[in-house]
């Protein structure tokens, strides 16, 4: 799977799903630390990436941030292991084919 992980993801969860054989793309690598939200939905939609963020703005907190038009996003909740997220992305990749629009819970009950 392509994600693009939001500034305040872990970098322990990027290097478990880095293991995992996902490519991801940091915020703060491939785009700068701080740019609105609307920029990361373009940018991931443009890169056809899956967003993973613990931002409430990305599950609609943000009535002016139009969440319809992305590839999806993962909802992280970081209380989790780094090894509980790339297992609960790992079954999502295998039970969902299109995630265009869709806000699925990490780890939720993917586990």
């Amino acid at each position: 799977m392509r994600l693009l992980a939001d500034e305040h993801i872990p970098p322990a969860y990027v290097s478990a799903l880095d293991g995992e054989g996902h490519d991801v793309a940091v915020v703060g690598d491939e785009i700068a630390l701080g740019t609105e939200d609307t920029i990361l939905l373009a940018y991931a939609h443009q890169t056809d990436r899956v967003i993973l963020s613990e931002d409430t703005d990305f599950r609609g907190a943000d009535p002016e941030l139009e969440i319809d038009a992305h590839p999806g996003v993962l909802a992280c909740d970081t209380a989790a292991s780094p090894g509980e997220i790339a297992t609960a992305v790992r079954r999502i990749e295998a039970f969902v084919e299109d995630f265009s629009g869709t806000v699925l819970f990490v780890p939720g009950d993917w586990l």
